[in-house]
């Protein structure tokens, strides 16, 4: 297992929140668990997560599935702001 440590920006974090939060079950189905998923307090809509996956390439491999891809586009995650960092377990 490996820890995905990310960064991004969203267009509203209430309506981003709801989507991740609905959008939990193929997460987990795919072998994503959320260690954490929060905003800074000065910028609401920077978003940080802390996501443990069973292999580097699962978070990308999950956001690159058309069905997963839609929600994310839906979600209102700004995409080029996104920066996503492995660490080991």
């Amino acid at each position: 297992m490996v820890k995905i440590v990310g960064s991004f920006e969203v267009k509203d974090w209430d309506h981003w929140k709801k989507a991740f939060d609905d959008h939990r079950e193929p997460r987990e189905a795919f072998g994503i668990k959320t260690i954490y998923v929060g905003n800074e307090i000065e910028n609401p809509n920077k978003v940080h997560i802390v996501m443990d996956t069973p292999s580097a390439d699962t978070m990308q491999k999950f956001m690159q599935q058309p069905e997963n891809s839609k929600v994310i586009a839906e979600s209102g995650h700004i995409q080029e702001t996104t920066s996503m960092v492995v660490c080991s377990d």
